[in-house]
């Protein structure tokens, strides 16, 4: 008799290909806060310097509907390529308790061969009276309603002070601001409102649309924005860092003469850095300021990781 034949095994399933790994850097393009006053270009990001492994890219948002000149630029940094730190100026913060030997207001030396960009810090201590701490250092107490931008070894948070995560030991530099901009995905409410935001500054006349700054946070902390504006008022600060894709962003210093954002070529056989452009026209700087000629105001620094 013969034998009946074994019914034959099923073939194994083909290998599954794994998922595309989406890149965390650059981030993706946005929708500008405003459709009709977008310009061309506004949320797309470009390479700085045109490498296209750049650790910075940038753009440029137009927030105000009813005025195409009104803009704010961002950059965004890599933190998984760059360092950025934090830098105390020889006068400001105003402090009784850290002794001017340790506040020098430059770059270090040992810094500058990999210095990638300098960026404005906070508000003079008679605007606000708000904290900083860098090192073992406390210049001004740091407020719990403070927004604090805090500066760890791989990640920057920004939040009120009362509700940071980072833990006390690993905070290298706390620089508090005025309350945050956004927080958590949304615009501060006081900044909703009809009445002047006079907590996040004004010019002399008491006008609201100046140049501003201001420093964000992506959700995982490991990307930060940096933004720029002209003639914008908080809120319109506020809502193109959250269209960019900070969920945290706090308001640095504002007016003309406090802001800016230099980009530095590094530095051949131990010569100076020296600026190769600004982030916007007409940003005020001198020859050697933070790399020669110390800063009077705190500061930050970016600088590409070893």
């Amino acid at each position: 008799m013969a034998l009946a034949a074994l019914p034959a095994e099923p073939a194994p399933d083909p290998p599954k290909k794994p998922a595309p790994v989406e890149p965390r850097f650059p981030p993706p393009a946005f929708d500008p806060p405003e459709a009709r006053s977008a310009a061309q270009g506004d949320g797309e990001w470009s390479p700085v310097g045109g490498a296209p492994a750049s650790p910075m890219v940038r753009t440029t948002v137009h927030p105000d509907r009813g005025n195409g000149h009104v803009y704010v630029a961002i950059v965004a940094v890599d933190l998984e390529r760059v360092s950025v730190r934090l830098v105390a100026g020889t006068l400001e913060p105003l402090s009784e308790t850290v002794p001017r030997e340790r506040r020098p207001g430059l770059v270090p030396a040992a810094d500058q061969t990999r210095l990638l960009a300098v960026f404005n810090g906070g508000f003079m201590v008679h605007h606000g009276q708000w904290g900083m701490s860098l090192g073992a250092d406390t210049f001004l107490p740091l407020k719990p309603e403070g927004c604090s931008v805090v500066i760890s070894d791989r990640a920057v948070e920004i939040r009120t002070h009362a509700a940071l995560t980072t833990p006390p030991d690993e905070r290298l530099a706390v620089r508090q601001t005025p309350p945050c901009l956004v927080e958590r995905g949304a615009v501060n409410r006081a900044l909703m409102g009809g009445e002047k935001p006079r907590a996040w500054g004004m010019s002399e006349t008491g006008g609201i649309e100046i140049r501003r700054s201001a420093l964000g946070t992506t959700a995982d902390g490991r990307t930060l924005l940096y933004g720029l504006g002209e003639s914008v008022t908080p809120r319109e600060m506020a809502q193109s860092m959250r269209a960019a894709g900070a969920v945290d962003a706090a308001e640095l210093d504002v007016n003309w003469s406090y802001t800016r954002f230099l980009f530095y070529a590094p530095a051949p056989d131990g010569r100076e850095p020296q600026v190769t452009s600004t982030l916007i026209p007409k940003i005020k700087h001198g020859p050697g300021l933070y790399v020669r000629k110390a800063s009077e105001r705190d500061f930050f620094y970016l600088v590409r990781r070893e």
